[in-house]
C-alpha cells in the first residue's frame, strides 16, 4: 500500500444523529492505518488519532451555512495538504471522495423539498432546497471527483438519475452497525428492569420510532397508527416538533400513548427496551436507526425507501408496507399480538443486521480512499481551484 493522507470534510463528526455518526465510526477505525484531518464544525471523536481543523462561521439560516462552510473548508483543505479528501454530500466545494447520505434532487422531485410546515417556512425551504441541489450539482460534477460512495442502490440510481454520475465512478457501501453496542435484551426480566430504567411502561407493547425531522419521517402517520391500540403506547426517541405531535396526539385521543424521552447519549438502550421499529419515512438514503433497530432484535415496520428495501424482507425480519396509516396499524397489531410471530422476526432481524458490521463497512471504504489515493499520486498534482 501506497502511504497517503485524507482530509475529511462535514459539517459535524461524533456519535449522535445519523450520518454523523457514519463519519465517527468509520473514521475511528480508518484513523489507525493513515493520518486523518478532520475538516469540521464540530469534532466529537474522544481519543482517535485525528487532526481537527475547526471550521467557524454562521450557524444559520442552512443556507447561509453551508455556502460559508464550504468556502471555508476549501481554505482549510489547503492549509491541510492531504493527499486526498472526502466530503460528505456538498459540504465541500468538491472532492475526490463524495459520501452521499443524501441526494436532494430525489427529494426535492418527489416531494417539492418541504419537510413540514406552509406558507413563509414552505417557501423558505423549497428556496433552501434549490440552493442544496444547486451545491450538489456543482459537487457531483467537479472534474477533480474520482468516486462516489453510495450508500444504497436506490442512493446510486438517484445520483445517475438527478446528477448523472457516471456509473464507474459509484460505489455502493452501506452503513454499518456494531453489534456489540446494539444487541437484544438478554431475557425478559432484563427487558423489563431496562423499561423501568428508563421509566417506560413496564408491562405495554412497545413501538420506537428513533431520529428527528419529524414530518418527513412519518411520525404522524405512526401517532395515528397507534391511537387507540390497546395496551400500546409509540416512544419517539431523538428531538423534533414536541409541542406538535403532543398536540396532534391529544387530537385523536392518544395523549398517554405517545411518549418523548428526548434525545438520549445511549439510544441501544431504548432499542432493547422495545418491542418494534416503526418508521414510515418517507424518504432516506440508509438509515442507520433501521440498522441499529435490527441488530437489537426489533421486527422493522417502514416503507420500501432507499437501504430499508435492501434491509427488510417482509415476514424475515418485519415489513415494507404502503404509505398508509391503516398498513401501518395492520402489522403492529399482529405483531403485539403474536408473541411467537415477534420472537421469530425478531432472531430474523438480528441475523440480517450482521453483514452490516462496522469493520467490513470501513474496510471497503479504505479500498476506495486507496484506490482515489493512488490514482492522484500518479498524475501531476492538481491545484485546487475555486473562491475561497
Amino acid at each position: 500500500m501506497t502511504p497517503f493522507s485524507l482530509a475529511f470534510i462535514a459539517h459535524e463528526v461524533h456519535r449522535r444523529g445519523g450520518m454523523e455518526r457514519a463519519a465517527a465510526e468509520v473514521l475511528s477505525r480508518i484513523a489507525r492505518q493513515i493520518p486523518v484531518t478532520v475538516i469540521a464544525r464540530v469534532c466529537d471523536l474522544g481519543a482517535v488519532p485525528v487532526k481537527w481543523i475547526p471550521i467557524h462561521g454562521p450557524s444559520r439560516p442552512s443556507v447561509v451555512r453551508t455556502w460559508a462552510f464550504a468556502r471555508a473548508a476549501r481554505v482549510a483543505e489547503r492549509r491541510a495538504g492531504c493527499t486526498i479528501s472526502n466530503s460528505i454530500g456538498a459540504a465541500a466545494l468538491d472532492a475526490d471522495v463524495i459520501t452521499a447520505q443524501f441526494c436532494h434532487a430525489a427529494f426535492t422531485a418527489r416531494f417539492g423539498g418541504i419537510r413540514g410546515g406552509a406558507g413563509i417556512r414552505a417557501a423558505y425551504q423549497r428556496m433552501a432546497q434549490a440552493h442544496f441541489v444547486s451545491e450538489e450539482r456543482r459537487a457531483y460534477g467537479a472534474s477533480r471527483l474520482k468516486r462516489v460512495i453510495a450508500v444504497s442502490h436506490g442512493t446510486a440510481r438517484e445520483l445517475r438519475e438527478f446528477y448523472d454520475v457516471p456509473d464507474e465512478k459509484i460505489v455502493v457501501i452501506p452503513n454499518g452497525v456494531d453489534p456489540a453496542v446494539f444487541r437484544p435484551a438478554a431475557d425478559a426480566a432484563t427487558k423489563r428492569a431496562l423499561r423501568l430504567h428508563l421509566g417506560l411502561p413496564p408491562d405495554d407493547f412497545l413501538c420506537l420510532f428513533v431520529g428527528g425531522d419529524w414530518e418527513r419521517k412519518g411520525v404522524r402517520d405512526a401517532i395515528a397508527a397507534v391511537a387507540g391500540l390497546t395496551d400500546t403506547r409509540f416512544v419517539i426517541l431523538g428531538r423534533g416538533n414536541r409541542e406538535g405531535m403532543q398536540a396532534y396526539a391529544a387530537q385523536l385521543g392518544a395523549s398517554r400513548q405517545v411518549v418523548f424521552p428526548g434525545p438520549s447519549i445511549a439510544p441501544q438502550e431504548f432499542y432493547a427496551a422495545c418491542d418494534v421499529f416503526v418508521f414510515p419515512s418517507r424518504y432516506e438514503a440508509f438509515s442507520l436507526v433501521t440498522l441499529e433497530a435490527a441488530a437489537s432484535g426489533l421486527p422493522i415496520v417502514a416503507h420500501s425507501i432507499n437501504g430499508t428495501e435492501e434491509l427488510v424482507r417482509d415476514g424475515v425480519n418485519g415489513w415494507l408496507v404502503p404509505v398508509s396509516v391503516a398498513a401501518l396499524r395492520e402489522k403492529i397489531e399482529q405483531l403485539r399480538d403474536d408473541r411467537e410471530l415477534r420472537s421469530r422476526l425478531s432472531r430474523g432481524a438480528v441475523e440480517s443486521s450482521l453483514r452490516y458490521n462496522w469493520e467490513r463497512i470501513a474496510a471497503e471504504q479504505f479500498a476506495v480512499f486507496e484506490s482515489a489515493a493512488a490514482e492522484q499520486q500518479s498524475s501531476p498534482r492538481r491545484q485546487l481551484t475555486g473562491n475561497a
